[in-house]
């Protein structure tokens, strides 16, 4: 279980510093402030939209894919072997235009490599242990988004805890090193310890990949899998909402001023190490009843906490709420993912639909910053910091749309899912 999740950590440990902290410092140093929030959204819509693209073809040819090493370690190995180089790019750019170009190819190769990689939990895992595999997957998430946002915290605050003497573009230079020195040392470690037999077709036709495996995302052959993408399109719309904008809110909403970075990264390492909690209270009792009841007790906390960051106007209370909201997302992350594992329609295309189902994270990516951003100016420019608390009101939004859409779907019962996996091994 580790080989297999380990990866999950070096993924997470890169965006959680870089779609929270470094992201938004880098667009500071070219943008004028009043107009961060648009810029910000150009910047995520543009690289969230390469890597829908790339999954929804990685997947695909991914399940199809013939290499000694099997169907999904080629992808994995080769994607971050590209994208490597664009990461260390990122932190020396000199433009806005160069940021933009670097971000996207960081999205188009690491989703080459993430997008088949989803597939491995259906691959080699039994459908009964489909909620454990998920919670190591969480716990990996969660580690390695803890670490990488300790990472930029302790590099990249105003007062930095470490390298103090360094200038802070050699930081932030530093940063992108750290960051392609863990993506390689997880993906080889998942590389190697990943049992992947090589596929061959019974058919020569099997091993084509036609056009609607790439661009048919209609799911019309799977309804509860359309319902589940779907609902979870909209529960990370409200996710990225808070991400991109929770550093700004603590700047100008909370009023912390200068010290704004040390407190997101103090309120991140909070929400982070919640989640790990939410995510072992789930672990044990996924695999034995309802998913759908553990999502919608996770709805409310979500909407409670997204509520509460509306009307609090001081930092300790909003450390409160992390701990909240953080144990609400780990618990419900994991189940959803185990929940998808489960209705996979077709397993020997596990990529092709674990890459659509993966657009339901990358395309809020797209949406709920180029929403929020343009609506938080405007209310800035009446009020500094009316925007980025604003924004919150956002969150219950998605989440009840993404809870509403799952009233729908017909869960598998436990007992179906016990006598599934009897005729599922893992390679």
């Amino acid at each position: 279980m580790i080989a297999i999740s380990v990866f999950w950590f070096g993924v997470s440990f890169f965006w959680a510093g870089m779609l929270t902290l470094v992201l938004q410092e880098r667009v500071a140093e070219f943008i004028p402030k009043e107009s961060h929030g648009a810029y910000l959204g150009v910047l995520a819509a543009g690289g969230a939209l390469f890597s829908t693209v790339v999954e929804l073809i990685a997947g695909p040819y991914s399940d199809r894919c013939q290499s000694r090493w099997g169907r999904r370690r080629p992808f994995i190995f080769h994607g971050v072997i590209w994208c490597i180089p664009f990461i260390v790019l990122f932190t020396y750019s000199g433009s806005f235009w160069q940021l933009m170009v670097c971000f996207a190819a960081i999205q188009f190769f690491l989703n080459w490599a993430n997008g088949p990689y989803q597939a491995v939990i259906p691959d080699v895992v039994p459908p009964h242990r489909h909620g454990l595999a998920s919670s190591y997957m969480g716990a990996m998430t969660l580690l390695g988004t803890g670490l990488g946002l300790a990472l930029v915290g302790a590099l990249l605050d105003k007062e930095p805890m470490l390298l103090s003497h360094w200038s802070a573009d050699a930081r932030m230079r530093l940063v992108g090193w750290v960051y392609g020195g863990v993506l390689l040392s997880t993906m080889l470690w998942t590389h190697c310890g990943l049992r992947e037999k090589p596929w061959s077709p019974k058919n020569p036709a099997d091993a084509k990949v036609k056009l609607r495996h790439v661009f048919d995302i209609r799911l019309k052959d799977a309804p509860n899998f359309r319902l589940l993408t779907l609902s979870r399109f909209f529960f990370n719309a409200g996710f990225y909402t808070a991400v991109y904008f929770i550093t700004f809110y603590l700047r100008d909403s909370i009023g912390l001023g200068d010290g704004y970075l040390k407190s997101a990264f103090i309120l991140f390492e909070i929400v982070t190490f919640a989640g790990v909690i939410g995510t072992f209270m789930v672990a044990r009792n996924a695999d034995r009843h309802s998913k759908k009841s553990i999502i919608f007790m996770c709805s409310g906390l979500l909407c409670a906490a997204a509520i509460a960051f509306l009307l609090v106007s001081d930092f300790r209370a909003v450390m409160l709420l992390g701990v909240l909201f953080g144990i609400a997302w780990g618990a419900f992350a994991a189940v959803d993912w185990a929940l998808a594992a489960n209705l996979v329609p077709k397993a020997d295309e596990a990529g092709r639909y674990m890459a659509i189902w993966h657009i339901s994270m990358t395309l809020p990516q797209v949406v709920a910053p180029m929403i929020a951003g343009p609506v938080a100016d405007a209310l800035n420019r009446y009020s500094p910091g009316l925007g980025w608390r604003a924004v919150f009101a956002f969150i219950p939004i998605y989440v009840l749309a993404g809870a509403a859409l799952l009233r729908k779907l017909d869960e598998a019962p436990v007992q179906q899912v016990e006598s599934e996996s009897m005729r599922v091994q893992p390679q």
